[in-house]
């Protein structure tokens, strides 16, 4: 019993570090422009985040679960931005976005179903991340018209969102299993079938 409530603790905390990463990605949008959250949300947003991350990296070690440190390592090193010098903050996303590809590619091997799906989803959009990146941060502030850079800058952080939503489905699946368990039963013994 106390290794189901560990599991789903742990699941818990995942839950939080991806959807805050997820929701921070959109933070900074051009969609998003108007509405500047303040500095101390954003804060104690990401030191939540990383507190989860610990959890869950604390936890992969102790299982020896590859895709979970993987997972781990993408949440601490993204949340460890905020108090970085400013050189090692490239260096930081890099190992999130890498991390979080590792994590989608574990999912894709040891995987199938819908898990599998969103191990894809998680894998392609992090790449993506990595991509859109490294190409506004090099070549679009030289090769694309002014009306464009708005736009162009916030693609990486929407496929930032787009990757830790679908990682979320993916640690969320030790809580959702109970709730599926529980509609199984309810529909086998409804009569109204």
């Amino acid at each position: 019993m106390q290794n189901i409530t560990g599991v789903r603790v742990v699941s818990a905390a995942a839950v939080v570090a991806a959807v805050v990463f997820g929701a921070r990605g959109l933070v900074g949008t051009i969609w998003l422009a108007p509405w500047d959250l303040p500095n101390g949300l954003l804060l104690v947003a990401t030191a939540l985040a990383g507190l989860a991350g610990a959890v869950v990296l604390v936890a992969a070690v102790r299982a020896r679960d590859r895709r979970a440190l993987a997972f781990a390592v993408s949440v601490l090193a993204f949340a460890l931005l905020w108090p970085a010098p400013g050189w090692a903050t490239a260096v930081l996303v890099v190992v999130a976005q890498g991390a979080l590809v590792a994590f989608g590619v574990l999912t894709v091997r040891n995987e199938d179903g819908a898990q599998r799906a969103f191990g894809w989803v998680v894998t392609v959009a992090a790449s993506l991340w990595f991509v859109s990146a490294l190409l506004s941060n090099a070549v679009l502030l030289t090769a694309l018209p002014q009306e464009a850079l708005g736009i162009a800058f916030s693609v990486p952080g929407l496929l930032q969102t787009v990757a830790y939503l679908a990682a979320t489905v993916l640690v969320a699946v030790p809580l959702l299993r109970p709730v599926g368990r529980g509609v199984n039963a309810l529909w086998a013994s409804a009569e109204v079938r």
